[in-house]
């Protein structure tokens, strides 16, 4: 009896060691069969590129990537507000060292400078589609001509009353202003009668513009420590700097303010395809000088990019523009640079201004320094003091201007008319030698008709982004209903 027990204690025993082991093996051969399975199915993570899509020359892959990712988070950003504020903080609380660019520069020989800096070919000549506006003046145009006289004479008579009186430097340039104002109400009114998109623009008086852009050709500012700041803001740079400050770039703040700015719901045509010559390979001058020799002052600022409207408005592109000629600071330029350098300096403060507004206006539409545009912004500016007209044709094709020319060959492209006189001079009360193709070449810029581009404006903004949203405007005027007081007989 204790015989077979004990047997059948070893049987049992045997039968349970015999039946792990059977599990074991059967575990790791379905274990190994697994593996195999994973093996044949594995996935390796992408092998991340050398430099992000795009074209970036020989700039350090690891800027490149940088530039890659900010442009991807600005895209994921749901309204221009949120971007701004993203540009304006990007480098610290305190904003970024930039170059103050200024829109009337006040040194001599720097045409080269200006041209370079917002990479800006310079024609002398209308854009074709700009000419090929035929204006009658005998028949459609004669009573706007006559009109216009009148203006001026009604100016003139005003301005001979204000001038002679007290000594205000500013004087000459509120008054220019003001003028402009009434001769651009006075036109918009009788024009729009004739011509539906001038019935339907924006017109808005002594506008503020600013912008913001990144440049080639120059390093960037090396900033100093700032140990009390640094003590609060971790992101001022310490030694030694990142690579991001030995790149052949800089940063540039500018702004302007305009007389008069007339906006649309769509952009002017293009005045020349991205594609032809002129954008592409049209030679414009070159300075690699420090800016800071050239009088240009650097600090610390929060990168701004303002079109002088907000992001909801549903006029969102400029039509035309208009600045005085007669600035408060003329008087200084003539008496230390001379009346040329002067000259000179107003020619590319006009240039200047409508480089400011089509950035800023770019800016609005979703785009940036790190997101290229996908259409050219045209806009027309004109500088004037009531008799000579210099019109601006401005075309922006590129925000990439931190990429150098083998990189991104687009250029700007201004088409300019200088200083076309309107008439010769007013005497007794009269205007003699009244100019007709001044006078034609300014009714163009008034009749040129914005275009549907047949393309999304805003391509990074998002569907849903309160940018797109219409704002709310009342169907209907409030009736206010007032209750008249009733007095009772107390008799």
């Amino acid at each position: 009896m204790a015989t077979s027990t004990t047997r059948s204690r070893l049987f049992n025993l045997f039968d349970k060691i015999r039946y792990r082991r059977f599990i074991s093996r059967s575990n790791q051969s379905s274990a190994l069969q697994k593996a195999e399975e994973q093996d044949n199915e594995s996935h390796y993570p992408p092998i991340k590129p050398k430099y992000p899509p795009g074209e970036w020359g020989e700039m350090d892959r690891g800027i490149a990537w940088t530039w890659h990712e900010e442009g991807e988070k600005w895209k994921s950003m749901a309204s221009v507000e949120e971007r701004l504020s993203f540009l304006a903080t990007k480098d610290s609380k305190y904003g970024s060292k930039v170059w103050k660019y200024n829109s009337i520069q006040t040194n001599t020989g720097l045409s080269d400078y200006q041209q370079d800096k917002t990479k800006t070919v310079l024609i002398n000549d209308a854009p074709e589609v700009i000419n090929n506006i035929d204006i009658d003046i005998e028949n459609e145009f004669k009573d706007i001509k006559t009109i216009l006289q009148d203006k001026l004479l009604e100016e003139q008579e005003y301005l001979v009353q204000h001038l002679g009186k007290m000594y205000d430097p500013k004087k000459p340039e509120a008054l220019n202003t003001k003028l402009i104002k009434s001769l651009v109400f006075d036109l918009v009114a009788v024009l729009s009668t004739k011509y539906e998109h001038l019935f339907e623009l924006q017109l808005d008086p002594e506008v503020e513009i600013a912008a913001y852009w990144d440049r080639y050709g120059v390093p960037p500012i090396k900033p100093w420590r700032n140990y009390e700041k640094s003590k609060t803001d971790y992101s001022i740079p310490t030694w030694p700097l990142p690579k991001k400050f030995f790149q052949n770039y800089s940063k540039y703040q500018s702004q302007s303010k305009l007389s008069c700015q007339l906006r649309t719901s769509n952009p002017l045509p293009e005045f020349l395809p991205q594609d032809d010559v002129k954008c592409t390979s049209e030679p414009y001058p070159e300075c690699r000088l420090w800016p800071n020799v050239l009088g240009t002052p650097s600090g610390w600022v929060q990168p701004k990019c303002d079109p002088g409207y907000v992001p909801q408005d549903p006029y969102q592109f400029v039509n035309l523009s208009f600045v005085p000629r007669n600035l408060s600071y003329l008087p200084y330029l003539e008496k230390n640079l001379g009346a040329e350098n002067a000259a000179e300096s107003l020619k590319y403060f006009g240039m200047n201004t409508a480089f400011i507004s089509t950035v800023a206006q770019a800016y609005n539409q979703g785009f940036s320094t790190f997101v290229d545009i996908t259409y050219p912004f045209t806009t027309q500016t004109i500088m004037t003091d009531g008799r000579l007209f210099s019109i601006y044709s401005y075309q922006l094709n590129t925000l990439h201007l931190w990429k150098g020319d083998e990189v991104n060959p687009l250029r700007n492209i201004c088409f300019l008319q200088d200083s076309l006189p309107l008439y010769d001079v007013i005497e007794n009360g009269q205007i003699k030698g009244f100019n007709d193709d001044t006078f034609k070449a300014l009714m163009r810029c008034f009749v040129l008709k914005p275009v549907d581009r047949g393309c999304d404006l805003r391509p990074t903004i998002p569907q849903d982004s309160p940018d797109r949203m219409e704002p709310e405007i009342p169907k209907y005027v409030e009736e206010i209903i007032i209750e008249k007081e009733v007095i009772y007989d107390e008799s």
